[in-house]
Parts: structure tokens; C-alpha cells; sequence
């Protein structure tokens, strides 16, 4: 029998669960004692079963699944406590979180990761992105209006995390899905940055003829006469009714000088946002990643090596432009403490990740020889 670690003594628990922050009907002692059967569950799984070879326990993570069961199972009501205390749920709880734990952490599924969190091609990256977020969260939001730029680059630097993330676990063609949303996002943000306030008004219009199409406007009157208007703005183009969904999303450009003169452009993204962005360039890497999204044999028999250098060396590449637009439009606007801490963390951070995106650029370029 393996010596797996002791549970917390009642005190030491106590102290963590008030650490927690838990609400004030939360039942401490009830918790110990789920906690202390849960953990006896463990052992006699480790005992009995010859697949489980644990030599530590992670008391932390048990309590933390303890409280969590518990919380979910009273639904925030402390008058469901009384069903729960009953020894046959007592112990199905307590065998729950034994199951949970084991499986979670002796026999997590592992898709074969190709870095982690602590090697600076993430970290470096996670830490920057963290403090922009940090700093775009302290401005007002979600009132498309007046917060519409800010809210954009916040839901921009929010997939770039959840693209580390990806990287990070192993799920590199998801991770690259996820860029394909940056990239649409990023391309976007740079016409909106660089054309400005009437080009987000036109953008704002077509949220609006968005709302109208899908009966989403509470005033039946105002629906109809928003979309009137966007039918006869669709005329003024030349445009019938078979394109009303291009241009409720791509039509807002038409608010950009010269568009409406071009016989190139087009109301889609690879001859329209993608190309006044300037990132047409990127093309051939969107269109792949379309067809990992569209669950080709591409996504089912890919090549992680090659995913993960794809999607990280995008992922720089459009981080690089964002934190241009975050420079140029946020740093001018706040205190100046943190104007310091942004320099400091540019100065710091900065060279480096252009010095890893050209290490990684080689390295990708030998893999795919």
C-alpha cells in the first residue's frame, strides 16, 4: 500500500475553508466531514485497485472538490443542508469527489503538449497580455457606443489567452480555430482605429440592421423602420435581398472612403475587411483554418508540430498589432503610474517576444522541410 498524504486536522481545515471566502451559511463542519470520507474513499481505492499508484495527495485540490459539491448541491438555499446530511448521500458525496480527484489527477487524459506555461514563448506572452487586460478592464465597457474599441481589443486579448491556454493543453488545431476569431477581430479593430469615429457609427448602424433582421428590437415601430432604412441603403449599392446578411455584416465599410468606387471589393471578409485591414496576407492561413473548423481530414490527422508553431507565430503576429493599437489609443489615457508600469513591462518584455517569435520562426521553418 502506498503512504499517501494525511488530511488536514480539523483547524488547519477550518482555516482554509475561511480562506475560501465561501458565503456565511456555508457549512464548515458538514465540509469536514465529507472531506475526512472522501479521503478515506481514496484510500481504499488505492488499495483495492492495483491501476492507482498515488504516493501524495493533494488536500488542497480535496477540499476544494468538497466545498464545490457541496455549494452546487444546496443550489445557495442553506435550507437544503438537511437532505444532504443523511449518511447515503453523505457518502455518495464523498465518493464523488474520491472519483473526481482520481480521475482528474491520476488518470488525466494528456494530449501531448508541446510546451507549458513556464517556458517564455507562454509566459512572456501570458504575463503582457495579462497586464493589458488589466489595464483595457479598467475603462468603462458593454455600452457599444461610447466603449466599442475598448471592448473589441478586450474580447481580442481574451482569446489570445484562451489561445495560450490551448497551446498550453495540447489542442493546438483548436487553438488555431481560435485565431481564425482573433484574426477577424484584429482586422476589424485596425480599420475601426484607423478610420475612426464615422466609420464606428457606420459600424454601430449595422449592429443595429443586425438586431432588426433577427426581431431582436423591442419597439416593433423602430424595428421596421431600421430595416426599411437598411433596405434602402442596400438599393443605394445595388444590392438585392439575397445579400442582406453580407451586408449587415460587412456593409458598415462602405463607410470607408472609396469603397463604394472599388470594383474590387466585396462584402466578405477575404476581399473586403481582411484586405482594407491590410492583412491580406494572412489568407492562406485563415483559409486553413477554416477547414480545421469545417472538421476536414486536416483536423483529424494533423500535425501537432506544425499546428503549434502556426498558431503561436500568429498568435505573436496579431499581438504585436494589437499591442500597437493598445499603445497608441489606452497608454495616453491612464494614470501615470501605470503609463510607468507599462513602460517598465515594455522595456522588459518587449524585445524578447520579437527575439522568440524570430526563434520560433525558425524553428518552424526546419519542421516543415
Amino acid at each position: 500500500m502506498n503512504n499517501l498524504t494525511k488530511p488536514f486536522d480539523k483547524e488547519t481545515f477550518l482555516k482554509g475553508i475561511e480562506a475560501l471566502g465561501l458565503p456565511g451559511f456555508f457549512d464548515a463542519d458538514f465540509c469536514y466531514d465529507i472531506y475526512l470520507l472522501a479521503n478515506e474513499a481514496i484510500e481504499m481505492l488505492n488499495t483495492s485497485n492495483t491501476r492507482i499508484v498515488t504516493k501524495d495527495i493533494n488536500q488542497q485540490a480535496i477540499v476544494l472538490y468538497c466545498a464545490g459539491e457541496i455549494l452546487y448541491s444546496i443550489d445557495n438555499n442553506p435550507n437544503n443542508y438537511p437532505a444532504l446530511k443523511k449518511e447515503d448521500v453523505m457518502n455518495q458525496i464523498a465518493s464523488v469527489v474520491a472519483d473526481k480527484y482520481l480521475s482528474l489527477a491520476m488518470f488525466n487524459h494528456d494530449q501531448g503538449k508541446m510546451t507549458n506555461k513556464f517556458l517564455p514563448p507562454c509566459s512572456s506572452l501570458d504575463v503582457y497580455v495579462n497586464f493589458m487586460l488589466n489595464i483595457v478592464n479598467s475603462y468603462k465597457k458593454n455600452d457599444p457606443r461610447s466603449t466599442l474599441i475598448t471592448d473589441l481589443l478586450n474580447k481580442s486579448l481574451s482569446i489570445s489567452r484562451c489561445i495560450l491556454n490551448l497551446l498550453v493543453d495540447g489542442y493546438e488545431t483548436e487553438a488555431f480555430a481560435s485565431w481564425r476569431t482573433l484574426h477577424e477581430c484584429e482586422c476589424t479593430l485596425i480599420l475601426l482605429d484607423k478610420y475612426g469615429e464615422d466609420l464606428m457609427n457606420n459600424y454601430l448602424k449595422h449592429m443595429q440592421f443586425g438586431l432588426a433582421f433577427n426581431n431582436s428590437i423591442e419597439d416593433k415601430t423602430k424595428q421596421d423602420e431600421i430595416f426599411y432604412s437598411m433596405k434602402d441603403e442596400m438599393r443605394a449599392h445595388g444590392l438585392k435581398s439575397k445579400d442582406i446578411k453580407k451586408y449587415i455584416e460587412y456593409g458598415w465599410m462602405y463607410g470607408i472612403p472609396g469603397t463604394s468606387e472599388d470594383p474590387n471589393f466585396k462584402l466578405n471578409f477575404r476581399d473586403g475587411l481582411e484586405k482594407l485591414a491590410g492583412l491580406e496576407g494572412y489568407n492562406q492561413r485563415y483559409e486553413l483554418s477554416s477547414e480545421v473548423i469545417h472538421s476536414t481530414p486536416l483536423l483529424i490527422y494533423s500535425r501537432k508540430q506544425f499546428f503549434y508553431y502556426l498558431t503561436l507565430l500568429s498568435l505573436y503576429e496579431s499581438f504585436f498589432r494589437l499591442e500597437k493599437v493598445f499603445s497608441s489609443l489606452f497608454v495616453r489615457r491612464v494614470s501615470e503610474d501605470q503609463v510607468k508600469q507599462y513602460i517598465g513591462m515594455r522595456n522588459l518584455y518587449y524585445a524578447q517576444l520579437v527575439s522568440i517569435h524570430k526563434r520560433e520562426s525558425i524553428a518552424f521553418q526546419k519542421i516543415k522541410k
